[in-house]
């Protein structure tokens, strides 16, 4: 970009925000009524357990124990992590014509994955020990486009 393009470019820019300048007037619950938005989109970049992906030594578990005729078993998830991006979650307040309000939460419009689950799944009575008898693993990788939503109603 040429230095003699720069300040033409700021001066367009100043010359059309002068709108959000303009004089803030309080509206009546009537008026907020009539107001229609689409929510807030959120995108999600997570990464759990970066290490498991450059081939690291990590021992990460979630556990729940079971007891049953005095024994405990637990059911162990063993290094969960991996990368996840969603794009994108959208969170909308919605009004129903009767006046009954809803939350709407859209699935993921895109979601890619890359070696994102649990490396181990195993059932024991010792959750610290090394899973001796694992049941498999859930890895995801690749990328899908997802449609729908979720609706969520006060009780």
């Amino acid at each position: 970009m040429t230095p003699t393009l720069r300040p033409l470019i700021a001066t367009l820019l100043a010359l059309t925000s002068v709108g959000a300048l303009a004089e803030k007037k309080p509206l009546s619950d009537d008026e907020l009524r009539g107001v229609q938005g689409h929510g807030v989109a959120i995108a999600v970049h997570l990464v759990l357990n970066s290490g498991l992906l450059s081939g690291q030594a990590v021992d990460s578990r979630i556990s729940a124990g079971f007891t049953v005729d005095g024994v405990t078993t637990y059911a162990i998830a063993q290094n969960f992590g991996g990368v996840l991006d969603l794009f994108s979650v959208a969170i909308d307040p919605r009004i129903k014509p009767d006046g009954s309000g809803y939350l709407a939460i859209s699935l993921p419009g895109y979601l890619q994955a890359q070696e994102f689950g649990v490396r181990a799944i195993g059932v024991q009575t010792d959750a610290a020990a090394p899973i001796s008898s694992s049941l498999g693993a859930v890895l995801l990788n690749g990328s899908a486009t997802l449609t729908g939503q979720l609706n969520l109603w006060a009780r």
